[in-house]
């Protein structure tokens, strides 16, 4: 299995993941060959990639940290709060499905601990918000999970993360989805959302945890005092809202966005650590590079010899040197490369990512 690309695609390429539609509808079968048709549609509904099988990626086994259905209802029940907070409010009933939905991937999460987050997300423009949220939580839970938290603070945080935008339904809509830069009083709008979301939600009295509300409300202050809504520091910002705040920005900025292209979860990586201990706790930031891979599996690299090689995996301890597989047809034998292990290869670098 390996990633590719939606301007990659190819007729006759097969689909190693299932699509879905931002309702949690199937729009396209796993094992399905791509028609010119089907890739057509794949790009119209905002997809800017898909995972694919082939003789290149046979060997590449995946292995999600939540499954596909859980996935879904998540991003189905985050979109129905946020429609709900829109017009009539959150009802009980909702708000005791998404307490159960964030047990649920509590549960899978502690079960697959072990597991090195590997999966370039499959989200369209339409459904951004929604799956962002339930990657938000993800990955927020992943580092709890490396922390060793408990299940009752794993929920929390958990919770908070997968609301933590909530705020953002009472900000303009036209600020929020704005293609181009914000003028600084639009700025100032969507500052407001984390208070908005904590203030909104401390009033619901629907029983939910103030510790995960706390995340909501300081998940964009910074580790240096640099962020809003109150610029705390360091250890004045909850640890929650600190796992929120890089679990957050990675997954924005490895997304497609209608105003940019999405980075690779690499050059998103450096970001983090370029910040570790600015803007971001320097002990999470580490954290963050043992659980989620910088070159997830079926990453297609350039090597700094002029060799393309495919990834085939990823180690904790060094997130930018993986063990790859060389791309050569004409190889009788595959071969190996040991980025991290092998002493002889320390002179090759990743030069690039190859989209093939």
């Amino acid at each position: 299995m390996r990633y590719v690309p939606t301007l990659c695609l190819r007729e006759g390429m097969v689909l190693a993941k299932s699509l879905y539609a931002y309702d949690g509808g199937l729009l396209l079968q796993k094992g399905q060959p791509l028609k010119q048709s089907y890739i057509l549609h794949i790009a119209q509904n905002g997809f800017q990639g898909v995972y694919i099988v082939d003789q290149l990626s046979e060997e590449i086994e995946i292995k999600a940290v939540i499954d596909d259905e859980l996935r879904n209802s998540a991003a189905k029940a985050v979109r129905d709060i946020y429609v709900q907070s829109m017009n009539t409010g959150i009802s009980r009933a909702m708000a005791e499905d998404v307490k159960a939905i964030v047990h649920s991937i509590v549960e899978e999460i502690i079960e697959n601990r072990n597991i090195i987050v590997n999966m370039i997300d499959l989200k369209s423009y339409d459904d951004y918000t929604y799956y962002h949220s339930v990657n938000v939580g993800v990955l927020s839970i992943v580092m709890g999970t490396a922390l060793n938290m408990n299940s009752t603070s794993l929920f929390k945080l958990g919770l908070g993360a997968l609301l933590h935008d909530i705020g953002k339904v009472f900000i303009d809509k036209d600020i929020i989805d704005k293609r181009s830069s914000l003028t600084p009083d639009e700025y100032e709008e969507v500052k407001k959302h984390p208070a908005l979301g904590y203030e909104y939600l401390v009033n619901t009295n629907l029983d939910l945890p103030v510790s995960g509300l706390i995340g909501i409300l300081q998940h964009h202050e910074r580790n240096d005092g640099s962020g809003y809504p109150s610029g705390l520091a360091g250890e004045e910002i909850n640890q929650f809202s600190r796992i929120i705040s890089i679990a957050d920005v990675f997954d924005a900025m490895t997304s497609d966005r209608p105003y940019r292209p999405a980075m690779m979860p690499s050059e998103v990586m450096e970001f983090l650590m370029g910040g570790a201990g600015t803007l971001f706790d320097p002990e999470l930031v580490s954290l963050f590079t043992r659980k989620v891979a910088a070159y997830p599996l079926g990453t297609c690299l350039l090597l700094s010899d002029g060799r393309t090689a495919i990834v085939v995996q990823n180690f904790e301890d060094c997130c930018l040197r993986p063990k790859v597989r060389v791309v050569d047809e004409n190889a009788s034998v595959p071969v190996y490369l040991d980025l991290k292990n092998d002493r002889s290869l320390a002179n090759i670098t990743i030069t690039d990512i190859v989209r093939m």
